[in-house]
């Protein structure tokens, strides 16, 4: 079985005639017939059943159709990718994020990648964690920054970096003894009247988990799942909230949050960029992963992202 008998015997499934089978590929209609009675010689089964209208597929010959299109796509897709070596990456690129880390990537990323690699059409996409993981998984996105690298199946996961948290407040309304800037104990934040997405979201479980041990438990007076929303909230001096500062860069740098880091203990994640393993890696996937590497790279050592980066040998 070759590349040569699936494309024939898909022709012939497709069409459902093995006259207009024949036509289509510009063979003869016997050398069609031998051919699939060779390949169901070798295989064992029967691939087509005859009728006066034509013929179809078997359950057996299903299952051939359908793995002779998956060869087919990657023999296409083999093809373009070697001849295209050493050309600019160009196509679509489609890149999931939570909506915090959206606020601080999304737009440098864009911008950087309009300018460098214009062939690229970079599409940014806000979701929750979990959505975003399914996506990813499935293929319906190329690349995602997620939380957890576990149970991805075969996706390629790389460590980003270590983000911190840090409490908010509106610059009236400071309700902490230190300083802004000055680190605040999770105890003293958690007595705070908070503003938190709700449950599902993989921030208010980070931080739900941290304060486990802490009494009282987080006073979450208002569960806001749109993260524009909480810091207006935050900003209008409604409540307090916990999240990261590449997220509220600009409203800080505008004089409308104030905010420090949180100790006892601390709240640092880590972040993944992960990569689809169902759908084809492009050169312009690849050149959009080395872009996000090199823009978060640049916003933490700009001090835009409060952020560790692995340490390289």
């Amino acid at each position: 079985m070759d590349s040569r008998q699936l494309k024939h015997f898909r022709k012939i499934v497709e069409h459902g005639s093995m006259s207009a089978a024949a036509r289509s590929l510009g063979i003869a209609q016997p050398s069609l017939s031998q051919l699939v009675r060779n390949l169901e010689a070798s295989l064992g089964v029967e691939l087509l059943m005859r009728s006066a209208r034509g013929v179809s597929a078997t359950e057996a010959g299903d299952r051939l159709y359908n793995y002779a299109c998956r060869i087919e796509t990657l023999l296409e897709d083999a093809r373009s990718e070697v001849i295209n070596v050493g050309s600019r990456p160009a196509g679509r690129v489609t890149f999931g994020m939570p909506p915090s880390i959206s606020m601080a990537l999304s737009i440098p990323m864009a911008e950087t990648l309009r300018v460098e690699l214009p062939e690229i059409q970079f599409c940014a996409t806000e979701g929750m964690s979990g959505h975003l993981r399914e996506w990813v998984m499935s293929g319906e996105i190329d690349l995602a920054i997620l939380y957890d690298n576990t149970g991805l199946g075969d996706c390629m996961a790389e460590f980003l970096l270590t983000e911190e948290l840090w409490v908010y407040s509106a610059p009236d309304l400071w309700p902490f003894k230190t300083p802004p800037g000055t680190p605040v104990d999770l105890r003293d934040v958690i007595a705070q009247d908070l503003v938190l997405p709700s449950r599902r979201h993989e921030l208010r479980k980070f931080i739900d988990q941290a304060a486990r041990n802490e009494r009282p438990e987080p006073i979450v007076t208002i569960e806001m799942d749109s993260l524009p929303q909480i810091l207006s909230l935050v900003a209008r001096g409604s409540a307090y909230t916990v999240i990261s500062p590449a997220a509220v860069f600009g409203m800080v740098q505008e004089g409308k949050l104030i905010g420090s880091p949180i100790r006892n203990p601390s709240l640092s994640r880590k972040l993944y960029l992960v990569r689809t393993a169902a759908a084809r890696i492009t050169a312009a996937t690849r050149a959009t992963e080395t872009c996000c590497r090199e823009v978060v790279g640049d916003l933490v050592t700009r001090g835009f992202w409060q952020a560790e980066l692995p340490q390289t040998e």
